[in-house]
């Protein structure tokens, strides 16, 4: 076992050790800008052409509402107040805060929180 190891090119621990000791690095091949630029338009890419959906479909507003409120809903109880709020032409957020306007505006006392449905 106490032969020597095999090694690979001329000196073991020498740069050459690999064989390697004249390898060049290629340049890099970089393609033209401006043919670039004239295949993009030849294939009908332009910069200024957007494919998105407009914010409006994805129900994205800009509200500066950062808290989260999560409640667990029938689904027919969430479809109904989706559809409530499609049918207002609003965010479901603005629905929310609407009814809690009307619910405080109900109540005989506005401070008071109005009461939840009590379970059976």
């Amino acid at each position: 076992m106490n032969e020597r190891r095999k090694t690979f090119g001329t000196d073991p621990g020498s740069a050459d050790d690999l064989g390697a000791g004249d390898f060049q690095p290629r340049p890099i091949a970089r393609p033209d800008p401006e043919a670039a630029r004239r295949g993009a338009e030849e294939g009908g890419f332009t910069a200024g052409a957007s494919t998105r959906a407009s914010a409006d479909t994805q129900r994205r507003y800009r509200t500066g509402r950062t808290a989260q409120l999560n409640l667990k809903v029938t689904p027919e109880d969430r479809a109904r107040f989706a559809t409530m709020a499609d049918e207002a032409g609003i965010s479901m957020n603005e629905l929310f805060a609407r009814a809690l306007e009307a619910l405080s505006d109900q109540s005989p006392d506005n401070d008071k929180q109005p009461q939840s449905r009590r379970a059976k």
